[in-house]
């Protein structure tokens, strides 16, 4: 009995859908307003031909006139609507860019249609979306749709376009505005198709020169760089003869001398050491100690300019580690982008681990859906930063003091405040307390 009347509200469901799809589809309004958003210049010229032909003199020529303008009208639309092209759009774009940094996104247009596409203008359109104003910009020259005169059935057109995101975070791709001018430009048939991409947008880049806090970072991250390499000590392991392709480190002369044979030393190493880095981005009570945060362009009144700021120097800070051969893990308590594909998961938190010298995309991706955190989770975030075993490496950047955390469990731990000014100069370098600490975490 239940499934018989699932299937009969399922049926009367259907067809009342029927129904209403063919009210619309006769619905003389609809029509009309189909017919006028379609028309272009040269259908409207038409039109006003046939009127001025109808009412100036009943006879020949004005009849034969009215009559070529009536049809080329009708004959027009309908030939414009049978020849509407079917397109599936496909984007070949990078999976991360940076915030405000431009990027060409490669539109390839697949016709899937037996009849050809003629005299196509196409374009990605970010108004379509509900914030693509706000988050996309587009240059004037690459904004305008660019024309295709033909795609034959089955066949592929391309074309580029370059786009500005301006928001970080996780954004869809706009979608492609298609339209179709075939016959002689009289009747416009408009299509937007999704390709269902999406792309990571990072933090912006830092400004590097106008960052007085950024120098004093720069210059304690490079010194736990090198007090980490400097700890990397190379141990003597034994010696053996040389075979070709072998990767020469050192050869051992005396034993080569005496054995005729060319030998060579080899050594290993200790592991690397990893640098665990957390991104406090819990807001401060006050926001008058932000230093410079008027440089920081705001594109809407809901972005936060001190937590982008603070993304920006933290991305900046990330770069310097991984480019110094340093190992990092970064802690995201927030959600992270599905596209990363090296993350470690434990409880909440998500880590994401980069080796040295490597590339430090997947990083700064884990900073693309970032927020603002409270204290307690900050604080849990703390607690459970110290791994069990081996040498504890942690570098917190942050917008507050260090003396609003508890942090007595961590006490070799660096922690960076963007907000602290330099307090003294020496040798032409800002020189603040973290410099102090970070020497004596070293020594």
């Amino acid at each position: 009995m239940k499934r018989e009347a699932s299937a009969s509200r399922k049926t009367h469901w259907s067809r009342r859908r029927l129904l209403l799809k063919a009210l619309r589809w006769c619905n003389p309004i609809v029509w009309w307003l189909a017919l006028r958003r379609s028309m272009t210049g040269g259908s409207v010229t038409l039109l006003l031909m046939g009127i001025v032909s109808l009412n100036i003199v009943w006879g020949y020529p004005w009849m034969g006139t009215f009559a070529a303008c009536f049809a080329m009208f009708v004959v027009g639309w309908v030939i414009n609507r049978i020849m509407s092209p079917r397109l599936k759009v496909t984007l070949d774009v990078p999976l991360a860019v940076r915030a405000g940094e431009s990027f060409v996104a490669r539109v390839s247009l697949i016709h899937q249609g037996r009849l050809p596409a003629m005299s196509l203008c196409v374009g990605l359109d970010p108004s379509r979306r509900k914030n693509g104003r706000r988050d996309i910009e587009m240059p004037l020259d690459a904004s305008a749709m660019q024309w295709i005169p033909e795609i034959a059935s089955g066949a592929t057109a391309t074309l580029e376009q370059s786009l500005t995101f301006l928001r970080r975070g996780v954004h869809e791709m706009p979608p492609a505005r298609v339209e179709s001018l075939f016959p002689f430009h009289l009747f416009r048939s408009t299509q937007w198709i999704d390709s269902g991409e999406s792309m990571v947008i990072t933090p912006r880049r830092l400004d590097w020169d106008s960052e007085t806090a950024w120098q004093v970072i720069h210059t304690s991250l490079r010194g736990l760089a090198v007090g980490l390499s400097q700890g990397d000590h190379q141990h003597y392991v034994g010696s053996r003869e040389y075979r070709a392709g072998m990767p020469v480190r050192r050869w051992d002369f005396a034993s080569w001398a005496r054995l005729g044979k060319p030998i060579l030393r080899e050594f290993n190493s200790a592991a690397k050491q990893t640098v665990t880095v957390f991104i406090d981005t819990t807001p401060v009570e006050s926001e008058a100690s932000v230093v410079s945060v008027s440089r920081w362009r705001r594109y809407t009144d809901d972005e936060d300019a001190s937590l982008e700021r603070l993304l920006s120097i933290a991305s900046a800070g990330l770069e310097t580690l991984v480019g110094a051969n340093v190992q990092v893990r970064l802690i995201v308590p927030w959600r992270a982008p599905s596209v990363i594909q090296s993350q470690e998961r434990n409880g909440n938190l998500r880590s994401v681990l980069c080796e040295g010298a490597s590339d430090p995309m997947p990083l700064l991706m884990a900073l693309a859906e970032a927020e603002p955190v409270d204290a307690s989770t900050a604080q849990d975030v703390l607690h459970a930063m110290p791994q069990a075993g081996g040498t504890f490496h942690g570098v917190v950047f942050s917008r507050r003091d260090r003396d609003a955390a508890d942090l007595s469990h961590l006490p070799d731990l660096m922690w960076l405040d963007i907000n602290e000014e330099p307090r003294d100069v020496f040798g032409g370098m800002a020189v603040s307390s973290n410099e102090k600490k970070s020497a004596e975490v070293l020594s």
